[in-house]
C-alpha cells in the first residue's frame, strides 16, 4: 500500500483516495484535514471517512 507524508500528498497522488474524499460532506472534509497528520494511506483516510459514517447512523 502507498504512504504519503501529508493528507493532501495522499489526495494528489492516489485517486481513489480522491474520489472517496470529494464524495464526503464538506465539514468531514474539514475535519479530516485537521486530523491529516494521521492520514497516510487509502485504508487511513477509509478508517477516517467510516468513522463519520457511524456517527451519522448510530
Amino acid at each position: 500500500m502507498e504512504y504519503y507524508p501529508t493528507l493532501q500528498e495522499l489526495l494528489r497522488h492516489s485517486e481513489r483516495s480522491k474520489k472517496m474524499f470529494d464524495a464526503l460532506h464538506t465539514d468531514e472534509q474539514v475535519a479530516l484535514q485537521e486530523q491529516r497528520q494521521n492520514i497516510h494511506t487509502f485504508a487511513d483516510l477509509q478508517k477516517a471517512a467510516q468513522s463519520f459514517v457511524k456517527r451519522e447512523h448510530p
